[in-house]
């Protein structure tokens, strides 16, 4: 009996890691970021809300099933997630993946047209990413990039139906955080990606190779971050966080350029201070 309870406990915590919980809620966040750095308010709760799920849901939908198509890397690289592991059958994942995806894109086309096009054109990228997209090395890492930019300009097109240029700027930070943290992040999975033909840069260009390119594009990321204070579409309130973000995202750079066999847990610190970043833009809009 207290078995069964425990299997079903594990397993209900399979289901919950499959969809990735700290991806979705960055995302959630960065749609609020975006609509308040675009309109200088707040969403209502109802329509904040339908962005939430939106971001949540598609991201989770997405997450399933890049762990449905690459569970046999998984089983080389990350063992411990919840399809090879066992606590989540690929042919659950399916239905639950399909769910999350009609869930984000329902709230999403009640909240209107506008939005319903750039969640279903992302949507779609990140799909078409997970299927076709990943094997292709650069390109592949630009189209998740894409994605992790998309809640600042889906916030921005549901608070006014446009994006601006402080927007277009941060979003732009974000995909090239973003390309940097995928770049570095195929150093530490060259093994599985090599077994299934992902040509990423660390295989096609070695890793020491990759850790420069994905360090580049941090830095670029870095070069860009005083440009919002620059030409005064963000507040002073956003130096401090971002200043610590820079020096995180220095101090990553100059470790694993040093030794790239860190890449694991470099991805893992980018991630850190990309949250720390969206905290400046969020304090930033504060004009």
């Amino acid at each position: 009996m207290h078995r069964h309870k425990s299997l079903k406990s594990l397993r209900a915590k399979g289901f919950v890691e499959i969809t990735r919980p700290p991806n979705g809620l960055m995302m959630a966040l960065a749609v609020y970021v975006g609509y308040f750095v675009q309109s200088g308010r707040i969403p209502s709760p109802l329509e904040g809300a339908f962005a939430a799920v939106t971001a949540y849901t598609l991201t989770a939908s997405s997450m399933v099933v890049n762990d449905i198509i690459d569970r046999e890397i998984d089983a080389v690289n990350n063992p411990r997630r919840p399809i090879p592991s066992g606590l989540v059958k690929a042919s659950e994942a399916a239905p639950f993946s399909i769910l999350l995806g009609l869930t984000g894109l329902g709230s999403s086309a009640v909240l209107g047209s506008s939005a319903l096009v750039v969640a279903a054109i992302f949507y779609a990228l990140a799909l078409s990413y997970n299927a076709y997209l990943k094997k292709r090395g650069l390109i592949g890492n630009a189209a998740v990039s894409a994605t992790i930019s998309a809640p600042y300009i889906y916030g921005a097109v549901l608070a006014e139906g446009m994006v601006g240029l402080p927007v277009a700027i941060i979003a732009s930070m974000s995909f090239l955080a973003g390309m940097g943290r995928e770049v570095v992040k195929g150093i530490s999975d060259v093994e599985g990606d090599r077994r299934r033909g992902v040509q990423t840069y660390a295989i096609t260009h070695g890793e020491k190779a990759a850790a420069r390119l994905g360090a580049f594009f941090v830095f670029a990321a870095v070069a860009l971050s005083p440009l919002p204070v620059a030409i005064g579409t963000m507040s002073l309130l956003y130096i401090p966080p971002v200043a610590i973000a820079d020096v995180g995202f220095t101090y990553s750079n100059i470790k694993l350029l040093r030794d790239p066999a860190i890449s694991k847990r470099t991805k893992t610190e980018y991630l850190a201070w990309m949250l720390m970043g969206l905290v400046g833009f969020l304090l930033g809009a504060h004009r």
